[in-house]
């Protein structure tokens, strides 16, 4: 069955109905085991305030934002009862093989993890969650990348545009053309059932919804 990473971005941690979200959209994914990545959202804020006022440098800011990510994924862990924190591939079959949910602990994974392909993030604040998960999408492999937002996806625009805008982080472009298919969901709606828009090809986002619910 084919993986399809799905990132959840840190600004929806403050949903009262984060878990029956999550559960809707994973009942319309066919045919696609899930692996989730956790945004970063306030705790990695504080990481930012602590670069500004102590000086951290590059480096140590990076790591330190990728270990506030942890607290999110613990969080995630206990909101669904069915997932569980892996770190491997061998860690995510046997969960999938328990009917489990697999929540992906990225900085053990980036630090176990290199690829002869794809060369290893940059330690800087353009890279956030949403490369992250990309460069697992890349290394795993798997056949599709969701970024849940918390808001809708603007039409007709690029994901340098999207960099621009602060909607995805700036280091995403760079790996746009070698992405597997990526999706975007505005998990946060309300209007109706889930969608999902689509990435058709490298860096055009078509802004109009794919076919069915999330």
């Amino acid at each position: 069955m084919k993986t399809a990473v799905i990132k959840i971005g840190g600004s929806l941690f403050d949903l009262p109905d984060l878990a029956a979200r999550l559960a809707r959209l994973r009942d319309g994914l066919e045919n696609r085991q899930p692996l989730i990545v956790c945004g970063g959202g306030a705790a990695a804020n504080l990481v930012r305030d602590w670069d500004q006022t102590h000086q951290l440098g590059a480096t140590a800011a990076h790591w330190l934002a990728i270990q506030a990510m942890m607290l999110n994924e613990q969080l995630l862990c206990h909101l669904l009862p069915d997932s569980c924190i892996v770190t491997s591939q061998t860690e995510a079959a046997a969960a999938w093989k328990k009917q489990r949910i697999p929540i992906l602990c990225c900085f053990t994974y980036l630090q176990e993890t290199s690829s002869p392909q794809f060369a290893d993030l940059p330690t800087s604040w353009d890279v956030t969650s949403d490369s992250i998960a990309a460069w697992v999408a890349l290394t795993w492999p798997a056949e599709e990348l969701i970024l849940l937002k918390s808001v809708d996806l603007p039409e007709n625009k690029t994901l340098s545009e999207l960099a621009k805008a602060g909607l995805v982080d700036a280091y995403l472009p760079r790996l746009s053309d070698c992405l597997p298919t990526l999706r975007w969901c505005n998990l946060r709606s309300d209007h109706g059932p889930l969608q999902l828009a689509t990435v058709t090809s490298g860096n055009s986002f078509q802004s109009r919804n794919a076919p069915g619910p999330a």
